[in-house]
């Protein structure tokens, strides 16, 4: 059986569906952190946000590369080779993962592993590991699902895989928030765990040649390692200098741009990713980038500057009213989202041309050059002062990504 043609991976009607899958994810992680708000305030959600970097950082190194080039290379494949796919994701994705939480481990027990969490938080390192690795099987069926133009149904995974961690957060008693939340992560991830590889083991249909997932393992260490640890060091900078409440006032910006940042990167993965990776000529390539700019980043930019209007209206609604930020500290912020967007379609651009030296070498020069910023930074930090940061990072990604992505086109014909 052939594979999915061009026009039938990226058929119109599949784009609302995978604006639906993004939204869910988003909608969900806003409910965890509007009850750790009201709960505990800025305070609280910062601190979810630093132990989630170290689940994060466990996931990541699978699912920010093999998870990505999954989703493109079952575009590309036909159906009978797809749960093929799945099970050399699952199996090399698991193995990954298993090697990052063992080196981790071992950097932590030997001291060379930085204290990432302030000392009340330190019990619950071992429990965000477990939970990185557990959470990688359901993160590549959701990246399989994409790559076979089924948004519908990952839309169902990732709100079934929101709501017991969040239910578990309802039910909480004060003090134990966090807790709670890792323990329903770990549990809906080992059922699914455990589920998808007893259903692996009947895929034996051999890939055909070039189409394996080992190209995307450098990528995944580099942004799976590197990101969260970066926003990890950098929420410890920004407490040690300024204080916590500042870093929860830094994370509420990030994740209510995040609104629009991650609808654009995840209507890029889940629709524009499979059209990029089947279009091979280069006039069919630069049409898919720019329907990309067209269809995503404007729309993109206009909602942020809709999102940078009412700030104060937005933050009182997902977080509580009196949130510390204005729309002047913001405005850096939004302006390195902007270029963080433009980047990304670079960067996914990249990930349909197999090239992942690009996608490793430019993953310094993106939130580890702004936690390095932040330490170069001299006085204590001030939030225009972070967001400056935040914008220069991103000039210089979004400059490296565009060059490398011409530089990578130069085979096309």
């Amino acid at each position: 059986m052939p594979a999915a043609t061009f026009s039938e991976i990226g058929r119109p009607s599949r784009l609302l569906p995978a604006l639906g899958f993004v939204l869910t994810g988003l909608a969900g992680r806003a409910l965890i952190d509007k009850l750790l708000a009201l709960r505990g305030g800025a305070e609280l959600v910062a601190h979810w946000a630093q132990v989630n970097s170290l689940a994060e950082m466990v996931a990541g190194v699978t699912l920010a590369g093999i998870g990505i080039g999954l989703t493109g290379r079952v575009a590309g494949v036909a159906p009978c080779h797809q749960r093929r796919l799945l099970g050399d994701a699952l199996r090399l994705g698991l193995l990954l993962a298993g090697t990052c939480l063992a080196v981790l481990a071992l950097l932590a027990l030997s001291g060379l592993l930085p204290t990432l969490l302030p000392p009340q938080l330190a019990p619950l390192v071992w429990p965000a590991f477990a939970a990185g690795w557990i959470g990688v099987a359901p993160g590549l069926f959701v990246a399989w699902l994409l790559g076979r133009a089924r948004p519908g149904r990952a839309i169902l995974v990732v709100a079934t895989q929101l709501s017991v961690p969040l239910l578990a957060l309802w039910l909480a008693p004060p003090a134990v928030e966090l807790s709670a939340l890792l323990g329903g992560q770990v549990l809906f991830g080992t059922a699914a765990t455990l589920l998808l590889l007893l259903d692996a083991r009947s895929a034996k249909a051999p890939l055909p040649a070039g189409h394996g997932l080992r190209p995307f393992v450098a990528a995944g260490i580099a942004i799976g390692i590197l990101s969260p640890a970066a926003m990890a060091i950098a929420r410890l900078e920004i407490a040690a200098s300024a204080s916590w409440e500042t870093a929860g006032a830094v994370q509420a910006l990030w994740r209510t741009s995040e609104w629009i940042t991650a609808v654009a990167a995840g209507l890029l993965n889940a629709y524009f990713l499979p059209r990029l990776a089947a279009a091979k000529q280069a006039p069919a390539f630069a049409a898919e980038l720019r329907a990309a700019a067209r269809q995503v980043l404007r729309p993109a930019l206009l909602a942020l500057c809709a999102l940078w209007l009412l700030l104060p209206q937005a933050l009182a609604l997902l977080y509580r009213e009196g949130f510390p930020v204005g729309r002047l500290d913001a405005l850096p912020f939004f302006a390195g989202d902007a270029l963080r967007m433009l980047s990304w379609i670079f960067l996914f651009g990249l990930f349909a041309r197999g090239a992942g030296w690009a996608v490793t070498a430019g993953e310094l020069l993106s939130l580890p050059l702004f936690a390095a910023l932040l330490m170069l930074l001299p006085g204590a930090l001030s939030l225009p002062a972070i967001g400056v940061a935040w914008l220069l990072a991103y000039v210089v990604y979004a400059g490296f990504n565009f060059w490398a992505l011409r530089r990578s086109q130069a085979g096309l014909t």
